[in-house]
């Protein structure tokens, strides 16, 4: 049993389909399949239904995929332990961001300081939050979203309060708060459905006692301003930015009060390379001054 094997099984077991696989590894079809056919015989078993052109996962494949999957993490954690041991200058990091407004600053600063690390930035959705052992190569999750699962450890970044953004000429622009439920009959504009931010948006006008009347969607937060400039609609917005930098008028909302808390979080008997703790201690101390309180930051760090 070979590690290309193990390789190609994965792929395989991923897209349940050969063609695809087989374009994705960069080989041909026929070697793709007797390579998964020496693995079946090496093991005794079947690792797939086939009908006609079509395969599927069966239940010796999915015991299979797991092990397999657990496998290529520890030889992966191994591979980043020798690097640091043989005091390799060159770092890898790997990092899930749910939202890259937060983080785009900060991850410059970084890079600028730190030209020899090598990082590779998953865009967080949330099937991504309810099942997290999908990937397990992610040193760091940042994000607004509270993470449930057992075994992962965070620290507070940033605690964000929300506002109401308005363009300049909206007849509440002049509002030094506002009540959620008096914009309940207006167009609203914000992120795509089921998406995590929509969602806590959402939750919040669900407490304000109505749905909002979301007439453009987007993923990006600079669109969303771009639309409440264009007085297409208005929009829950964090204050990562001033209204003054996005031209927009932002409304502290009164009524119901809500924020995010933005969050470094980690599975806590993950193995951390020198170039993780580095991007740990760094982010941390970034934002020390923007939000977050020191009791919360001081007990977050004892579980390191």
């Amino acid at each position: 049993m070979e590690l290309l094997q193990l390789n190609y099984f994965l792929t395989v077991a991923r897209l349940e389909h050969m063609t695809l696989a087989a374009e994705e590894l960069h080989i041909a079809q026929p070697a793709l399949s007797r390579t998964i056919r020496r693995l079946e015989e090496d093991l005794g078993v079947p690792l797939f239904d086939r009908k006609a052109r079509q395969i599927r996962l069966n239940s010796y494949g999915k015991a299979f995929e797991a092990k397999v999957k657990a496998a290529m993490h520890l030889l992966e954690e191994g591979r980043r332990e020798v690097e640091d041991l043989s005091g390799l200058k060159q770092g890898r990091l790997h990092l899930a961001i749910m939202n890259m407004e937060q983080i785009r600053e900060p991850l410059q600063t970084f890079l600028s300081k730190h030209q020899d690390i090598n990082i590779q930035i998953y865009q967080s959705s949330t099937e991504d939050f309810e099942d997290l052992e999908t990937n397990q190569e992610i040193d760091f999750h940042l994000t607004s979203l509270p993470i449930q699962q057992e075994g992962y450890n965070e620290i507070p970044l940033i605690r964000e309060k929300l506002y109401l953004a308005v363009p300049h000429e909206h007849k509440y622009a002049s509002r030094e708060s506002i009540h959620l439920r008096d914009v309940s009959e207006e167009p609203f504009v914000g992120y795509k459905e089921n998406s995590p931010l929509r969602m806590m948006n959402d939750e919040l006008c669900r407490q304000a006692g109505f749905h909002p009347k979301m007439v453009c969607e987007t993923e990006e937060p600079a669109s969303i301003a771009d639309l409440v400039r264009s007085g297409f609609g208005i929009a829950i917005v964090g204050g990562c930015k001033s209204g003054e930098e996005l031209n927009l008028v932002k409304i502290p909302i009164e009524d119901p009060t809500g924020e995010r808390l933005f969050r470094i979080a980690w599975q806590e008997n993950r193995y951390l390379s020198k170039a993780a703790i580095a991007f740990r201690e760094f982010i941390v101390h970034y934002f020390e001054d923007e939000g977050a309180t020191d009791s919360e930051v001081k007990k977050a760090l004892m579980l390191r």
